[in-house]
């Protein structure tokens, strides 16, 4: 300790010219530092009942809180700000770049989320708080109220556009929708009626008709050979014309009559036809043609019928063949017919899901038309705040004077250890481990003597002069103005 306190004595006026010089420095850097202002606007997000959804209010609400920081703190918009507020109007050549990032490091946007609610619920957002901070409390206060304001009247503008456009994003993809699904049903119209037959609908419903046309078809076949029988007897009805007249009379009479009632169920009543066949029908009951006239007569006939039949057959096969030549295409038009429905039903959803969305977003617009929407309302205006944000200028000076000390008794100590001089019996103790036998006092001379005085002189100069600056930095002395702030070139903000 004596060491020490004789190393304080001796090293005395260059620890307090440290610490005095320390001492001024730091308290120029504080009070030439600029100060910094924060002041917060509060916006309350009114949400009613009849919320809105599809919209920014679906969100969480850190996500809500940070599509609104990217809208503020945009390009554009910044620079808005810049010349409503007249910032940096004292650095212009200040390019944009820095003017944009000193203003975005100024501002802060913090969400209060409701008490009880979910994080991830879109009723969770309570009120935002957009903070601001600048070198000046009016420059602080403006900030955060012309970013507030601009959140409050921006907002219901921005929700009107955004429902503008998705409305009518909407409607135009419905009426193209509907073109579309418009065209595919003509063109599956078409498709079904050039494939009739090959479709998978209709296979069951043509196996069935498939079906009955074989059996018509051989129902033709023995009514074709009933004919034809008829047509071998009438042929062999000349030579036993004698033996059978009357059975031929008989044949020729009902041939008659089937062919008058053929003709009375497909031809008009009034028709030539019909009357030749009932005169005809008249003269074979009377007795009046001959037997050779009638069986000429009754073989046209049969002929004319084995022609019809012959004629329905024809149209049956061809019926049968056009049947599966559309059961073979049916696997390829089973496959476009599946196609075309996916494409249907694709097209179908997509329409159902627009209209959805219409609806959607014009149940948006009726909520914001009756004032039923979420909006946000100004609870606190930001004012000009009365102390710095961050006041903490004693403790800057504590601590520079605690550093002043600390870097005076360093270099004190460093040149002790330059410099190592034994000046006390202690010491030649520590360092020889004997004691010596005889110890003077060190007698100071004249010269030594002069130079304490003048020490001591330069040290209460030194103080003096320190507890000037000291009070002139304060701004303690009358008529001597304080350095207080120097100008920067981001006057106005933080």
């Amino acid at each position: 300790m004596q060491d020490l306190i004789s190393m304080i004595r001796r090293r005395l006026p260059l620890m307090l010219t440290i610490i005095v010089c320390g001492i001024l420095a730091s308290f120029y850097l504080i009070i030439s530092s600029p100060r910094v202002y924060e002041s917060s606007a509060v916006i309350q997000v009114d949400t009613p009942a009849a919320i809105d959804q599809g919209s920014d209010s679906s969100l969480p609400a850190s996500r809500r809180v940070q599509l609104i920081e990217q809208r503020l703190t945009a390009r554009s918009n910044i620079l808005d700000v810049i010349d409503r507020l007249h910032l940096f109007a004292d650095a212009p050549g200040l390019s944009e770049t820095d003017k944009i990032g000193a203003v975005r490091s100024s501002i802060r946007i913090e969400s209060i989320q409701a008490p009880g609610v979910s994080a991830d619920s879109s009723m969770s957002l309570a009120a935002i708080v957009i903070s601001a901070q600048a070198e000046t409390p009016d420059t602080a206060a403006a900030i955060a109220n012309d970013f507030a304001n601009s959140v409050v009247n921006r907002d219901r503008e921005n929700r009107a556009a955004r429902i503008v456009e998705a409305r009518d994003f909407l409607i135009s993809e419905e009426s193209r929708l509907t073109e579309s699904l418009a065209e595919l049903d003509r063109k599956m119209a078409d498709f079904n009626a050039r494939f009739e037959d090959a479709l998978p609908a209709a296979q069951e419903y043509l196996q069935t008709e498939l079906t009955q046309l074989g059996s018509s078809v051989n129902a033709l076949e023995r009514d074709i050979m009933a004919l034809q029988r008829d047509r071998l007897a009438l042929e062999e009805g000349p030579i036993g014309a004698d033996a059978r007249p009357s059975a031929t009379l008989v044949q020729q009479i009902r041939t008659a009559e089937i062919e008058l009632a053929q003709a009375r169920r497909t031809l008009a009543p009034g028709h030539p036809e019909i009357k030749r066949l009932e005169d005809n029908l008249t003269r074979l009951n009377s007795g009046d043609e001959s037997t050779s006239d009638l069986t000429v007569r009754q073989a046209a006939l049969i002929d004319r019928q084995l022609d019809q039949l012959a004629d329905q057959r024809r149209e049956l096969r061809g019926r049968i063949q056009e049947i599966e030549r559309g059961r073979s295409r049916a696997p390829q038009v089973a496959r476009d017919m599946e196609t075309m429905t996916r494409q249907q039903r694709r097209l179908q959803d997509r329409y159902a899901e627009i209209s959805r969305q219409l609806a959607q977003v014009e149940t948006q617009q009726l909520l914001m038309d009756n004032d039923q929407a979420e909006r946000f309302v100004m609870l606190e205006r930001a004012l000009p705040p009365e102390y710095p944000a961050f006041s903490n200028r004693k403790k800057s000076a504590v601590m520079g004077a605690v550093g002043s000390f600390g870097l005076a008794f360093a270099v004190a100590l460093a040149l002790e250890f330059l410099r190592p001089v034994l000046r006390r019996t202690e010491q030649f103790n520590r360092a020889t481990g004997t004691r010596p036998v005889i110890s003077l006092p060190y007698l100071p001379t004249s010269r030594d003597i002069r130079n304490r005085r003048i020490s001591m002189v330069y040290m209460i100069v030194l103080l003096a002069a320190g507890l000037f600056v000291a009070m002139w930095l304060l701004g303690n002395i009358p008529g001597l103005q304080s350095p207080a702030i120097a100008p920067t070139a981001t006057e106005g903000l933080a």
